[in-house]
């Protein structure tokens, strides 16, 4: 009964979020880029839910696949239009978070992660993403050009400051191994283009904790 509970949580939340941004998008005067990074930023809250709620590793599955299928057909079918989206390579975005969240969680029952690493990883790429797109949109004065596409100073110090806060208060690795992770994930954020850090950040910063939690 938890697992089925737990899944209806899973979905009842990402409906609430996706349900909250269509009426900021619909009903005022928030750009599309704010509601993008909102989703992202309240899916990765998300992970509570996995982590805690679950006591089967195949139900924990259930939610992350069914979203990596929901949000391709989501995309591809143009629907995302109404959440103000319309740019196909960053909209696969959508797809590649929730896929990064699955991967962790067969890593976890493997034993190549643990629950501190998936919350971890996963907040990494919510909140430090998703601020530093913010950030560095509404006040990143001094932009450069990298692999990743155009950046700014702006934002790249927040994902970096965030990664820090958030590696700091969910895992218990000493501080060089905080500062470590946190400088992975911020590279890889700079490194990756086209939403396809949805993917190599989370996935980054959960190797690099593993060998610091002694998982390697």
């Amino acid at each position: 009964m938890e697992n089925i509970l737990a899944t209806l949580y899973s979905f009842l939340y990402i409906i609430f979020v996706v349900g909250i941004a269509f009426v900021l998008f619909k009903f005022t005067k928030v750009g599309s880029e704010v509601v993008r990074k909102f989703i992202h930023i309240l899916v990765s809250l998300w992970v509570f839910i996995l982590t805690n709620c679950y006591t089967s590793f195949y139900w924990s599955l259930i939610g992350p696949a069914a979203f990596v299928v929901i949000n391709a057909a989501f995309v591809n079918s143009g629907y995302a239009k109404y959440l103000g989206m319309g740019e196909r390579k960053r909209d696969n975005g959508l797809v590649y978070f929730p896929l990064s969240i699955l991967i962790l969680v067969i890593m976890g029952h493997y034993e190549l992660s643990n629950n501190e690493i998936i919350v971890a990883s996963v907040l990494t790429m919510g909140f430090g993403d998703g601020l530093a797109a913010l950030i560095g949109s509404k006040v990143g004065k001094h932009s450069y050009k990298f692999v990743g596409g155009k950046k700014s100073i702006e934002g790249t110090v927040t994902m970096f400051a965030v990664t820090l806060i958030v590696l700091s208060l969910f895992t218990s690795i000493p501080w060089y191994g905080v500062l470590i992770t946190a400088l992975v994930a911020t590279a890889f954020e700079n490194l990756t283009p086209l939403g396809f850090d949805n993917i190599t950040v989370p996935l980054s910063t959960a190797i690099t904790l593993g060998a610091f939690y002694g998982l390697y």
